[in-house]
């Protein structure tokens, strides 16, 4: 087989002398290649170049729009936002307006309520102390008639009977402790 082989190899140079390698151009490859270069470039600018330059336009305006679209949704989300920041403001200052509203309301209840309350303790305080007055000029008032009634009985009894000394301490004594549980009533 080294024979064949070798017979090979020198067809195979002595074939690479007359014909040009691709490292050897010659004129004539260099000028078809070139003819066939320009043919297909005519052919391709005159079937697909448009095309793709035409794509290439579109998709360069659907970038400048998506773009466009981009910025004028941010400024429209800024503009909400910074509408949103005033209304937020606007209603803090509302919450804070009505929370002062709600604690001087709530202060001026508590002033009302303490008036009021400090009047009914005076009122039942005076209402109180007219009946303990009322009460006090009753007790007395019986303590008198019933002195007296008291005094008219020891009179009475001592006009019936002569009355001795041991007779006299009796009475009294006796008209003392009358008068002892009838102020313990």
């Amino acid at each position: 087989m080294l024979p064949a082989t070798a017979a090979m190899a020198e067809e195979g140079a002595h074939a690479g002398e007359t014909e040009p390698g691709l490292l050897s151009p010659s004129i004539t490859s260099i000028v078809w290649i070139l003819v066939i270069f320009s043919v297909l470039a005519i052919i391709l600018y005159r079937t697909a170049w448009k095309n793709v330059l035409k794509g290439l336009k579109a998709r360069e305006d659907r970038i400048r729009n998506d773009i466009a679209q981009a910025e004028t949704a941010r400024l429209k989300a800024e503009t909400t936002l910074k509408e949103f920041n005033q209304q937020l403001a606007s209603a803090e200052g509302k919450v804070r307006e009505i929370l002062a509203k709600g604690a001087s309301d709530a202060e001026q209840l508590a002033t009302s309520m303490r008036t009021r309350a400090q009047q009914e303790a005076e009122d039942i305080k005076e209402r109180a102390t007219k009946d303990i007055e009322a009460a006090k000029e009753q007790a007395i008032s019986e303590i008198h008639e019933y002195t007296a009634d008291l005094a008219t009985r020891v009179a009475e009894k001592i006009i019936r009977r002569n009355l001795n000394a041991e007779d006299q301490r009796d009475l009294v004594n006796q008209s003392l402790s009358e008068l002892q549980t009838a102020g313990a009533k």
